[in-house]
């Protein structure tokens, strides 16, 4: 019989997806020893994004995070979801601060790292795999799909293939715009495995926001997928992913082994609706696929939140009648540009440059800085070359030489940093002030919080009881659980 293996994803893509990146830590380590014995192979329990939000915004620290949340799931491997060089925010960083970021998380209870490239260049993050080795980290990369021209069977078997000499354990293709057909998924899976040659496991997930997600997952389990990236049911679907509950049970039509214990699942299910409703945050709702709508998107894929900032800016400049042309303008400059995937930042290249375009009547008249940056190669090598009519237009008048990001990478960076900027308390310590502004520091210092290591419902009855109790419309509640039968009127 088969077996599909299953990593939640609930601490990481579902809150970044659906909540602004805000899931607290404490809400976290209320659920967490019922995540641990869940049956999950791996837990992703957060990413830079999510160190960047800790601090902003929650005020929490994110390496206390990691060391609470190793404590209360001792027994499943955490992973943690890295961008490329930018580790937090966009600033590429050179080796030693990459080493150095590695050995923290390890430290702090990591086994698992998984890094991706916005534009699949793995000359920028061969690094990363080479000092995860090392360390004794396990390793996985993520090829990010994207429906164009380049973008075809042939040039993600050569990813893998790249992938198995630089020795990751394994390689999961992500769908994050949500445009993968499952009949084009099928003859991927088959190809990219074909090309690793049983030296690495094969993941996949797809985000939900067109409606595919369901059936490409049903077509990866038919396809003998190693792994699938799955969330709780209410931070479920949308522009998160599918539910860990419902694919269980998808597998199990297949006649296909799972690992997951279902009572947990629905206790994991439970508890975030609850949260979901005290903290007023918005549930995952299903898509119904519409083939008219996912033409039109798979053209520009702009992503859920972008397009959000798009509307929001059109409505306040009195012109969200030219969004229609605003996207149509996004598809040609994608196309223009080699096909970025529409990932931050490459969407926002995308879609300011579309709204600039249409907006002043002529093509490339105005232009970003980290445009320019983009097309002379700062980011690295898209998947197509960069219409040269095009970067011609956007380079008029100013710097023309290539960039090799590379150029910096071995350069030391951590000892000047010291120097300047030292003593630190720790390493930890050392990585939160790159990566954030003194202004950030200084705010995240002043008002940080206290992580309590607690339930935060020990009696849930009583906490239902309360929340009642604030219900003007309810008179009356009739619990009653076997021979235990309470009556209560307000």
């Amino acid at each position: 019989m088969k077996e599909v293996g299953f990593e939640d994803e609930t601490f990481r893509t579902a809150p970044q997806s659906l909540w602004a990146t805000r899931m607290k830590t404490e809400t976290m380590l209320g659920i967490a020893p019922a995540m641990d014995e869940a049956g999950f192979a791996k837990i992703c329990v957060t990413s830079g994004a999510a160190f960047e939000t800790a601090v902003k915004y929650l005020f929490e620290d994110p390496w206390e995070r990691l060391r609470l949340l190793r404590r209360l799931m001792p027994k499943t491997p955490l992973n943690f979801f890295i961008r490329s060089r930018n580790l937090m925010g966009w600033q590429l960083y050179p080796n030693d601060v990459v080493e150095l970021f590695l050995k923290c998380i390890q430290r702090s209870g990591i086994e698992w790292v998984e890094v991706f490239d916005g534009l699949n260049d793995l000359s920028i993050i061969t690094w990363h795999f080479q000092v995860a080795k090392k360390l004794g980290l396990r390793s996985t990369c993520l090829l990010s799909y994207n429906e164009s021209p380049v973008h075809t069977d042939d040039y993600f078997a050569d990813k893998a293939r790249e992938l198995v000499r630089l020795g990751v354990d394994v390689v999961n293709l992500s769908d994050p715009c949500g445009v993968l057909l499952p009949e084009r998924l099928r003859s991927l899976i088959q190809t990219v495995r074909g090309a690793l040659e049983g030296k690495a496991k094969l993941a996949f997930f797809a985000h939900s926001n067109t409606g595919l997600s369901d059936d490409c997952y049903n077509e990866a389990m038919q396809c003998g997928i190693d792994s699938l990236k799955t969330v709780t049911l209410p931070l479920a679907y949308g522009y998160s992913l599918p539910a860990s509950i419902d694919m269980l049970h998808r597998a199990r039509q297949n006649g296909i082994r799972v690992k997951l214990h279902e009572r947990r699942l629905m206790e994991i299910d439970d508890y975030f609706y609850w949260k979901a409703y005290v903290e007023k945050k918005p549930l995952g709702k299903r898509v119904t696929f519409d083939p008219v709508e996912y033409k039109k998107f798979a053209a520009h894929q702009i992503p859920g939140g972008m397009m959000s900032n798009l509307e929001n800016q059109l409505s306040e400049l009195g012109l969200i009648h030219k969004l229609p042309q605003v996207l149509e303008e996004a598809a040609v400059v994608r196309q223009e540009l080699g096909y970025p995937i529409m990932v931050t930042p490459f969407s926002q290249l995308v879609g300011v440059q579309a709204v600039f375009n249409v907006m002043e009547g002529e093509r490339y008249r105005t232009v970003p800085q980290e445009l320019r940056l983009y097309v002379r190669g700062a980011y690295g090598k898209p998947a197509a070359p960069v219409d040269p009519n095009v970067m011609d237009r956007i380079l008029s008048g100013g710097d023309k030489e290539p960039i090799d990001p590379s150029e910096g990478f071995e350069v030391p960076f951590l000892d000047k940093v010291r120097a300047e900027q030292g003593p630190f308390n720790s390493d930890e310590d050392l990585l939160l002030s790159i990566f954030n502004t003194r202004e950030t520091m200084e705010q995240f210092y002043q008002n940080k919080k206290t992580i309590e290591l607690r339930p935060l419902v020990r009696r849930p009855l009583n906490a239902l009881i309360r929340e009642l109790v604030k219900r003007r419309d309810i008179k009356m509640v009739n619990i009653q659980k076997g021979s235990l039968k309470i009556e209560q009127r307000f």
